[in-house]
């Protein structure tokens, strides 16, 4: 959940839109190059996400047991901040690269082995420190193997096949947390093998997915270098030459914080408000996720699938936070265990599936221009992580309120509020009928 987008247009690309001609075509990608590259963004997404969403809250817990929440809304915050700074660095970078190995392969094999660094680090730690430190070299550098990947969109995926290619991302991330959650059910005291054996099965993937693009090209002469301004312009869009675009930022702002509540503070919610025993822990936590993984694995391409071709996109994100909304109250009153998975599973399964299904399509039909469509989805990814930077920092001020112990009703409540919140933004942007999918 701390992934930008690439800037993945060619360079030949832009300059054939400013000359008005068409560019060349991309020929349709194989089955069997579609399948490797599902499996390498399976392994980099589940080599991410599983610590972002347990493995980090289990050794913080461990390593720091008394003040775990306040370290961990630290350590989270810090985490998302490299990620999103890294993103975009490594994602221009990777367009400039002129590497005889070409431009995409390096930055996937150089991303996959700063991770394993990272993740070992994190789980040798045993200080707050070490595990700040590794931490921040696995989220930067994994983003360089998303952005890499990522891009790989645009370069090997016609347009035709491009809704399908964005559907194998979102499934294959959700994917990831399904099957990432047997290595903690595995292994429930090792954290090195909770984080280790994940980034092992990213490494082999990926680097089955860099065996595939031998005719990857390096970058061509045409780009100017990278600079300061150039790299702040990821991180902005002018409201007034883009206000549908700049709506829907808000919302997918809004929707992505009651998203985070639900994504980051699962271990200890259940530990202090469900107060699960330690033993059984990591049963619950198998479980919730597996539910909630399974129903976005397949919600995501099903909710794709279905706005491809009868339009209604924006119906598609609102009703996806409504659902939201819904599982976050589900879990803020929750009692049993049983209720909170029922909760969880409406929120970071059907819920997120449908959002991670739907918005980037709709966020393509409210972009102002054609040329900058990848740097503008920079822009949307950066509005739907940040809030995963920002919670963990807020987080601490809402669980205070009340006096003693933390108050987790409060802070998912307001998560499903904040969820709530993007239904007006979203019924701001006034969208044209959706044109049916376009079949190759």
């Amino acid at each position: 959940m701390t992934a930008v987008p690439p800037e993945s247009a060619l360079p030949i690309a832009q300059s054939l839109a400013e000359a008005k001609l068409d560019p060349p075509p991309v020929p349709k990608a194989s089955k069997a190059f579609m399948s490797v590259y599902a499996l390498g963004l399976f392994g980099i997404w589940m080599a991410i996400n599983l610590p972002a969403s347990v493995t980090v809250a289990l050794r913080i817990s461990e390593i720091d047991p008394d003040n775990k929440a306040a370290t961990y809304s630290l350590v989270a915050g810090i985490g998302t901040i490299a990620a999103a700074l890294a993103n975009p660095f490594f994602r221009r970078l990777s367009d400039r690269t002129r590497s005889r190995f070409g431009r995409r392969r390096p930055w996937i094999v150089v991303g996959l082995l700063g991770s394993a660094l990272g993740a070992g680090i994190i789980g040798f730690s045993s200080s707050v420190g070490m595990l700040i430190l590794g931490w921040v070299l696995m989220q930067a550098f994994v983003n360089a193997a998303i952005a890499a990947s990522l891009a790989i969109v645009s370069d090997r995926f016609p347009e035709c096949q491009q809704g399908v290619a964005g559907a194998i991302s979102g499934t294959a991330s959700a994917a990831g947390n399904v099957i990432g959650i047997f290595f903690i059910q595995a292994f429930p005291t090792s954290i090195l093998a909770q984080i280790g054996l994940p980034v092992v099965l990213a490494i082999v993937f990926g680097f089955a997915l860099v065996a595939m693009l031998r005719d990857d090209r390096p970058a061509n002469g045409d780009r100017p270098p990278m600079n300061l301004r150039d790299f702040l312009g990821s991180f902005y869009i002018n409201p007034r030459k883009a206000p549908k675009f700049a709506w829907l930022l808000l919302a997918i702002f809004a929707v992505s914080v009651g998203m985070s509540v639900a994504f980051t503070y699962t271990v200890y919610f259940l530990q202090d408000q469900l107060q699960v025993a330690p033993e059984e822990l990591t049963n619950v936590l198998f479980v919730a996720m597996l539910l909630s993984g399974v129903v976005s694995v397949v919600i995501a391409p099903l909710a794709g699938w279905i706005t491809d071709r009868v339009g209604g996109r924006r119906g598609g994100v609102v009703l996806a936070a409504a659902i939201m909304a819904a599982g976050m109250v589900t879990i803020a009153t929750s009692s049993t265990t049983v209720q909170f998975i029922i909760g969880q599973t409406l929120t970071v399964g059907i819920g997120a599936g449908i959002l991670f299904g739907t918005y980037i399509a709709l966020a393509i039909s409210t972009l102002p221009d054609a040329t900058t469509v990848v740097r503008d989805l920079g822009v949307l990814n950066l509005a739907a992580t940040v809030p995963f930077s920002l919670v963990p920092f807020a987080a601490p001020a809402v669980l205070a309120i009340g006096g003693g112990a933390p108050n987790y009703v409060l802070l998912y409540l307001v998560g499903g509020a904040m969820a709530l919140l993007s239904v007006p933004m979203l019924y701001m942007i006034r969208t044209s009928p959706t044109k049916k999918a376009t079949i190759c």
